[in-house]
């Protein structure tokens, strides 16, 4: 088998919603689909990119020209390539790279009728999901949002974002807690936080309320403050949904910076890049729980890379389906999400939605 052409759409919805201090976001991406020779095709996500265009013309013009005939079952000798050719001139881009890893094997998982859970190993058929929510609430709004959750899909835990528009981060803590004593409750600060001292002031207001974990308290390129904040803080500290591969993971675990360490398969390198972070987690005793936010196909990859190690966690974006895309939405049962038996993602684009939302 061998890759004959690779075609990228640009897929901006008219949705913008706007996360903790980051700025507004469009709801969009790039589809990458690679065909083979065997009439077989796959399908990956490069989503939320500050520049569509951008991830578009680097697959097209860069990343097409390493991939056209590839054997796509050799994921590795491709990752590599791709990571050694172009890392040190113009490695800013790693969603692109994650995207073509995921259609990969989305064609291996097709040609060898295996969903790609079970070609990674599978370790369990069903995740405890917990409801993440796409922006900020003030307090009360957030008692009502986490409530909608708890309804809709039996959700036994909630993550909350704090700071930019929201209300005041320890009132919202303590307003939901208050409310739910008994729910695993997260919290995702998205970087708001610059300095140890504000960010600890925050995290002994989790601690006391019982939150799982802090995430992404400070910019996660600060590893030496997010170190000496693990050290002192009294709830756990996650992190690493915008850091690459196996050796910035490394530098990471090494510094100690989080209990719990959030690859991406759709941001961080693909699932054996993941696979690989995890089992170098494992090792030191930090837990991993994979950062999922996007449309349906990042939720789908992480999905099969969650059910194939101890991750005991999914995080699941908690917006309407339709902003899925895809034509049979993932679904959350009593608080679980099940396994998808399908080859390779076991899922299929909505082809109104895409057709509707595709810039030509």
């Amino acid at each position: 088998m061998k890759i004959i052409d690779v075609q990228t759409y640009v897929l901006a919805l008219d949705f913008r919603f706007k996360i903790g201090a980051m700025p507004p976001i469009q709801a969009s991406g790039v589809l990458i689909n690679i065909k083979t020779d065997e009439d077989i095709d796959g399908w990956g996500l490069a989503h939320f990119n500050l520049s569509n265009n951008a991830q578009k013309v680097f697959i097209d013009e860069a990343l097409s020209r390493i991939l056209i005939n590839k054997d796509p079952f050799m994921v590795e000798e491709i990752y590599h390539e791709i990571y050694h050719s172009s890392n040190r001139i113009t490695y800013g881009i790693p969603h692109a790279t994650s995207g073509i890893q995921v259609a990969l094997w989305d064609i291996i998982g097709k040609k060898t009728k295996q969903p790609i859970y079970r070609l990674l190993g599978g370790m369990k058929k069903k995740v405890r999901a917990y409801a993440s929510m796409p922006r900020g609430f003030k307090p009360k709004a957030a008692v009502g949002a986490v409530q909608s959750a708890i309804d809709l899909g039996g959700f036994t835990g909630v993550k909350l974002r704090v700071g930019g528009r929201g209300g005041e981060p320890g009132a919202i803590v303590k307003e939901v807690r208050d409310a739910f004593p008994n729910l695993h409750i997260m919290i995702d600060a998205n970087s708001y936080y610059l300095t140890v001292s504000e960010a600890l002031k925050f995290a002994k207001i989790c601690g006391k309320n019982e939150i799982e974990w802090l995430e992404e308290p400070m910019p996660s390129d600060n590893l030496n403050g997010l170190t000496k904040l693990r050290r002192e803080s009294p709830v756990d500290i996650a992190g690493g949904e915008n850091d690459l591969g196996i050796f910035r993971f490394e530098d990471i675990l090494s510094k100690e910076c989080y209990d719990i360490v959030q690859p991406d398969v759709t941001r961080c390198g693909g699932f054996l890049q993941v696979k690989k972070i995890d089992a170098m987690a494992e090792v030191k005793g930090v837990r991993c729980i994979p950062h999922i936010f996007g449309f349906g196909l990042s939720l789908v990859a992480n999905l099969h890379l969650i059910l194939s190690t101890r991750c005991d966690w999914l995080e699941f974006p908690f917006y309407p389906e339709e902003f899925q895309i895809l034509e049979e939405p993932i679904k959350v049962e009593k608080g679980y999400v099940y396994a998808i038996e399908k080859p390779g993602l076991g899922v299929e684009i909505n082809k109104k939605s895409f057709e509707e939302n595709v810039i030509k």
